[in-house]
């Protein structure tokens, strides 16, 4: 995109704070995975404690997820990208709800014909040790959370509403002010 989604105009917001809040609504803690070169930006905006600085050598959102993991290793993550600016609350409270129901899976995810939303997903801590494992050892040859999560124990859910899932990656994007 050529610039930091997180830190374009929603409103009053940004991408990243727009995000942050619907997380903060569900009463879950808050992190934000980062690069090192936006530490000073987003400690701006954030708490230096939520934030996470990519620390692996995974690409793509996997590193930010691992980074994360090992900075908490025990827990479980929900992942909401910023650039799902129209992202509800419900579709996210459906996602935490289906994992406290089906506990037995390694990820949680919303598919439609076969085609998975990893940035909108449900991870368990065990899985990312596993992947991280794996990262170390030398063994994982592919990054995609996609493809990952086929390979793992998942959970599909599905998705009601289209619109939610809108991932805006061009600066022709009606929400930018």
């Amino acid at each position: 995109m050529g610039k930091d989604k997180g830190l374009l105009a929603i409103g009053k917001n940004n991408w990243a704070l727009n995000a942050a809040h619907k997380l903060e609504q569900l009463n879950l803690p808050l992190s934000i995975s980062i690069n090192p070169m936006q530490q000073q930006t987003y400690g701006d905006f954030f708490p230096a404690e939520q934030l996470i600085i990519d620390t692996t050598s995974a690409k793509g959102p996997l590193q930010g997820l691992l980074s994360a993991y090992l900075k908490y290793p025990d827990d479980d993550f929900l992942v909401l990208a910023c650039d799902m600016t129209e992202m509800n609350t419900d579709t996210l409270k459906f996602l935490l709800d289906i994992a406290c129901t089906f506990p037995d899976h390694d990820y949680y995810v919303y598919t439609r014909e076969d085609i998975m939303e990893p940035l909108s997903a449900l991870y368990r801590s065990s899985a990312l040790k596993d992947l991280y494992q794996q990262l170390e050892n030398g063994s994982l040859n592919d990054f995609s959370l996609g493809k990952l999560i086929k390979k793992g124990n998942y959970k599909s859910l599905p998705i009601s509403n289209i619109q939610t899932f809108n991932n805006h990656n061009t600066l022709t994007n009606k929400f930018l002010i």
